[in-house]
């Protein structure tokens, strides 16, 4: 059994406009509700053994957030940058398989297209800083499919 955890970046601040999207930062709603999240999470026992971010300003401090309250590994990949929901399959299919719980911070519409394509439907919308935790009944990330997949939890700021 795998847990593939979906993360949406927190809220981004629109203040720059002369900042590329790449480089916009989080707003003070996402600099509060990413640990917030966080630290939900840990309450959970979630025992999570590594973050791929996208390297995005905003997504990257999300995942930054998550590393200091869970204490776990953290990589940066641009290809998470918004990432179509096949991109991001990909990249979950070449996790190591030592890897048991694996942590996503990525983008919309990426991340809510893969929720539903492995729940074989998933019609809610992904927040910022939303989680969504799926089990996966595989041994090997390679196998991650729909047939695999259930729904462990879905969770967001204004539920908390």
């Amino acid at each position: 059994m795998k847990k593939l955890i979906l993360i949406r970046h927190a809220k981004s601040s629109w203040d720059f406009p002369h900042l590329k999207d790449y480089d916009r930062p989080l707003n003070d709603r996402g600099k509060r509700d990413a640990p917030k999240m966080a630290q939900w999470l840990s309450s959970q026992e979630i025992k999570a053994d590594l973050i791929i971010s996208s390297g995005a300003e905003r997504t990257k401090n999300t995942a930054i957030a998550f590393q200091a309250v869970l204490n776990i590994l953290m990589e940066i990949d641009d290809q998470l940058y918004h990432a179509s929901r096949s991109k991001l399959l990909n990249i979950i299919k070449q996790a190591n398989d030592e890897i048991n719980c694996l942590l996503l911070v990525s983008h919309n519409p990426g991340l809510n297209d893969l929720a539903d394509y492995l729940l074989s439907g998933f019609t809610d919308n992904i927040p910022t800083t939303g989680i969504v935790s799926l089990k996966l009944n595989i041994q090997k990330w390679s196998e991650a499919s729909p047939q695999s997949a259930s729904l462990h939890f879905f969770q967001f700021p204004k539920n908390l």
